[in-house]
C-alpha cells in the first residue's frame, strides 16, 4: 500500500498526472479509496482547479478527520476558491490536530488579517509564534499586521525578534525601519535602512529589494530635507517593479546636451509628483526647449508652469527629442537645494466663476477627503467624509465638494448641505479654476492638495501618523513647498478628530492661510 501511496506522490511531485491517476486508481482498487481521493483532490488543485478539488478533499478529510495533511490542503483548495470564511475553521482544525504544522499556522493568521479581523489575526500570531518563535515567514507577517494596525510597540517587538534570529533577511530590517520612522526614531530607522542595503550590495543580488531598500532610505533623507543624498537615493525608483518607462525613445539629458536643443520632460509617477516637480521645469527651459508628457488630466494645467512648452499625452503623436528625463529626477539632475524650492504659485487656471457670483459674506470651502484607492498608503491617509463632520456646524460656511471617485459614496449618503461639483471636474485645470474661487481648501495627501499649493491657494492638508509622506517633513504646520498651506498631522493612527477640531478652531476665528 506505501508503495503505491509513494508512486502517487513522486508522480504528482514531477507533475506526471496521467501517471498519479493511474496510482490513485490501483491504490483505491488495493482498498485505500480515502487515500485515492486525497491524492486525486490535490492533483486537482495542483493542476489549477480548486472547485473540482473541493469535494475531493471534502471527501477525504471526513472519512480521516484525523489527519491535518489533508485538512491543510482543503484548506488551500477553499482559499483558492475564494471561499476564505470557510478555509479558516479548517485551517483551525488542522493546527489544533497538528500544532507543528507551521504552514497551516501561517495560512491561518494571513486569512485572519485578510477579513480585516485584526485583532483575530494578531491572536492567531501570538498562539503560532509561542510554539514557533523562529519561523521567519510568521515573524515577518505579524510585525507587518501590528504596523497596519498602528500598534507601533508590537511591531517593533516582533521585527526586532525577527532581525535578531534572521539577520541577513533584509525586508526584515525594512520593516523595522519603517516602523522607527514612524515612531520617530529617525536615527535608528536609517541605519537599519543602510543594513538593509549593506545586505544587498550589488545591483545584482536582488534586484526588488535592493531598489525598495534605496528608495525608502531616500524617503526618509528626504523628509528631512537632505536633498543632495535623498534625490540621489530617489533614482533608486527608476529600479522597482512595474517602473514606468520613457513614452518616446531619447537618450536621458546630460549637462552637456547643447544649449538649445529639445528636452522631453515625462511624468513617471502620479498626478501629485507631477503638480508637485513641474515648478522646476523653468530651471531646465533656461537652455533648453521643454516639452512635457504626462496623463490626461494634466495637459491643459502643465502647460501654465513656467519653462513648460508643448504638452503631449498618450493619445498624442510622439515628437522629435534630443533627450528625455523623468520628471521626479530634475531636483537630482539639476543639483538642486531646499534653497531652490520655488515657493511661490507657479501653476494658473482661467476665471470660470463655476460656483457663481458671491450672495454673501459666507466662507467658500472646499473639501477632498479620500485619495486613490490603489494608492499603497491610502488606507491611512484618507478619511470618510463623517471625519468632518465638527466642521459642518460652522454658521457662514458654504461647502463645496471637490471629491472625485472613490469617497463620493459618502456624499451621496450624507444629509450635509454641500455642493457637489465632480460632474464638472474633467480635468484638473477645472478643479484649479473652482479652487480660484475657494476661500479654503481642505484636503487630505492627494493630487487636489498639491494643485491648491501650486497654485497659492489658501489650504489645510490632513496628514496621516502612519507612512507619511516625504514631502511634509516630519513635524510642525508650515510646508517647506507650499507657502499658503498649513499641515495638520495626527498624533494617533486612524484618529483626525483632533486636528478637525483644530481645523474647525481656526476657521472659526477666520485664522487661515494667506494666499501666496
Amino acid at each position: 500500500m506505501e508503495t503505491l501511496r509513494q508512486a502517487a506522490i513522486e508522480a504528482l511531485g514531477r507533475s506526471d498526472f496521467r501517471a498519479a491517476e493511474r496510482a490513485c486508481d490501483k491504490l483505491a482498487k488495493a482498498g485505500a479509496a480515502a487515500e485515492a481521493t486525497y491524492m486525486r483532490g490535490v492533483m486537482k488543485q495542483m493542476q489549477g482547479k480548486p472547485l473540482a478539488a473541493i469535494p475531493l478533499l471534502k471527501l477525504a478529510s471526513d472519512e480521516q478527520p484525523a489527519r491535518a495533511d489533508i485538512l491543510y490542503n482543503y484548506g488551500v483548495a477553499l482559499r483558492d476558491a475564494n471561499r476564505l470564511d470557510d478555509a479558516i475553521p479548517v485551517w483551525r482544525r488542522a493546527v489544533t490536530l497538528a500544532p507543528d504544522r507551521v504552514d497551516a499556522w501561517r495560512n491561518l493568521a494571513l486569512a485572519a488579517a485578510g477579513r480585516c479581523a485584526g485583532e483575530e489575526a494578531i491572536s492567531t500570531y501570538r498562539e503560532a509564534l509561542a510554539l514557533h518563535p523562529a519561523d521567519r515567514e510568521l515573524l515577518y507577517n505579524a510585525g507587518n499586521l501590528a504596523y497596519r494596525l498602528g500598534d507601533l510597540d508590537a511591531a517593533t517587538a516582533w521585527q526586532t525578534q525577527l532581525t535578531e534570529t534572521h539577520p541577513a533577511y533584509a525586508p526584515g530590517w525594512m520593516n523595522a525601519a519603517l516602523t522607527n520612522r514612524a515612531k520617530g526614531d529617525l536615527t535608528r530607522s536609517e541605519e537599519q535602512y543602510r543594513r538593509a542595503i549593506a545586505l544587498h550590495p550589488h545591483e545584482s543580488d536582488d534586484p526588488a529589494q535592493n531598489a525598495l531598500a534605496h528608495f525608502n532610505l531616500a524617503n526618509l533623507l528626504l523628509s528631512q530635507d537632505r536633498w543632495s543624498e535623498g534625490f540621489a537615493e530617489y533614482e533608486w525608483r527608476r529600479q522597482l517593479p512595474g517602473a514606468a518607462s520613457p513614452p518616446w525613445p531619447a537618450p536621458r539629458w546630460t549637462p552637456d546636451l547643447p544649449a538649445g536643443s529639445r528636452v522631453l520632460l515625462w511624468n513617471d509617477q502620479g498626478l501629485g509628483d507631477a503638480l508637485q516637480f513641474l515648478r522646476f521645469a523653468g530651471t531646465l527651459a533656461e537652455r533648453y526647449r521643454v516639452l512635457f508628457f504626462g496623463q490626461n488630466a494634466l495637459k491643459t494645467l502643465a502647460a501654465t508652469a513656467p519653462g513648460i512648452g508643448p504638452v503631449f499625452t498618450p493619445a498624442d503623436t510622439p515628437q522629435q527629442i534630443d533627450a528625455q528625463l523623468p520628471l521626479s529626477s530634475l531636483p537630482h539632475a539639476l543639483g538642486l537645494t531646499p534653497e531652490n524650492s520655488f515657493a511661490r504659485p507657479y501653476l494658473s487656471a482661467p476665471k470660470t466663476n463655476l460656483l457663481g457670483e458671491r450672495k454673501d459674506d459666507r466662507l467658500r470651502i472646499g473639501l477632498v477627503w479620500a485619495g486613490n484607492p490603489d494608492h499603497p498608503n491610502d488606507a491611512h491617509r484618507s478619511m470618510k467624509l463623517a471625519d468632518l463632520a465638527p466642521l459642518f456646524g460652522l454658521p457662514s460656511v458654504e461647502w463645496v465638494s471637490l471629491q472625485v471617485g472613490r469617497g463620493r459614496e459618502d456624499l451621496a449618503a450624507s444629509s450635509w448641505p454641500i455642493l457637489d461639483l465632480a460632474p464638472l471636474l474633467t480635468d484638473l485645470s477645472v478643479t484649479a479654476s473652482v479652487m480660484q474661487e475657494l476661500d479654503l481648501v481642505i484636503s487630505v495627501d492627494t493630487a487636489p492638495a498639491h494643485l491648491a499649493g501650486a497654485l497659492g491657494r489658501p489650504t489645510f492638508v490632513a496628514l496621516p501618523l502612519m507612512g507619511l509622506d516625504w514631502r511634509w517633513g516630519i513635524s510642525g504646520g508650515a510646508s517647506l513647498w507650499y507657502p499658503s498651506m498649513r499641515l495638520f498631522r495626527q498624533t494617533r493612527d486612524g484618529d483626525w478628530s483632533p486636528l478637525v477640531a483644530e481645523m474647525r478652531c481656526l476657521i472659526a476665528k477666520g485664522d487661515l492661510p494667506r494666499s501666496a
